[in-house]
């Protein structure tokens, strides 16, 4: 029987995993030409113009070296030509964002991994790392997560009164709410219905007292209708907000939060020491 005096120093010498291996990544250089070869306009061939500096573009899989072909109108009756309108694939803008170098498979994930899975910016940034290679830093998580929450917000919009219809033929409504820390002391909630998945809402608050957090519970309540029930984090300001304005709706406390919170203060210093290893 073998007899060890720090449990610590035995579980690190003798269970912690190597390090997951970064995935290498597939570098690619690429030229993207225009398919189209008339102008939409007038209709005449369109003439070569130039061809972009090199850009990088980060996709999930691929690291790719871009240069962009732009074509234009010689006509001289064409408003194309007149304006001295360039023109390149439109794929390009499906892609990838304005001055922006990761695509938007990755800012769609970045938006998957904070709203659905709850990993905090870091958490998402080491994610990326560890599971496709890619590098990217807590402060450009940060704002890819708002471009992600952006076109998130909008596809709700769009998509509201289906939403609804759905959330009405369902017998009840249960919402998670979820309170996300962000840097410069900004708290991202996010509202998802947990029958169906569907994200209902969410806002990036200076405010995290009762009176904010009610303020964007109300607004998506009122869109999507008042839950029968409801699941949440230990967030003080939410915990406020639904026992001053909802203290008729039953509120859980999330489990998983629940446990989350339970290991960290019987294990803290266990975790920091696997951690550094």
């Amino acid at each position: 029987m073998e007899t060890v005096t720090n449990l610590i120093d035995f579980i690190k010498d003798e269970f912690v995993p190597e390090p997951k291996q970064i995935p290498e990544r597939i570098k690619k250089d690429l030229t993207l030409d225009l398919d189209d070869i008339f102008c939409p306009f007038c209709g005449r061939p369109l003439e070569y113009y130039f061809t972009n500096k090199p850009r990088l573009l980060i996709t999930i899989k691929y690291d790719i070296t871009l240069r962009v072909v732009h074509q234009r109108c010689v006509n001289e009756e064409c408003i194309a030509a007149a304006s001295n309108r360039s023109f390149y694939n439109p794929s390009l803008d499906m892609y990838m964002l304005p001055k922006k170098m990761y695509a938007m498979d990755v800012v769609l994930l970045i938006g998957y991994l904070i709203q659905q899975e709850n990993k905090t910016e870091e958490e998402a940034a080491n994610y990326l790392l560890e599971e496709h290679g890619i590098r990217i830093s807590q402060p450009s998580v940060n704002k890819y997560k708002r471009i992600a929450l952006a076109l998130g917000e909008a596809l709700i919009v769009g998509n509201a009164e289906r939403i609804k219809s759905g959330l009405d033929k369902m017998p009840f409504r249960v919402y998670s709410i979820d309170g996300l820390s962000s840097n410069r002391s900004r708290t991202l909630f996010i509202i998802r219905d947990l029958i169906s998945g569907a994200v209902l809402g969410s806002a990036l608050l200076d405010k995290h007292d009762a009176e904010a957090i009610h303020d964007f519970m109300d607004a998506v309540f009122q869109k999507f209708g008042v839950p029968d029930y409801m699941v949440g984090d230990g967030e003080r300001g939410l915990i406020a907000a639904v026992r001053k304005y909802y203290s008729d709706i039953p509120y859980q406390y999330c489990q998983r939060h629940f446990l989350n919170n339970l290991g960290v203060d019987l294990m803290e210093d266990l975790y920091k020491a696997l951690k550094k290893n």
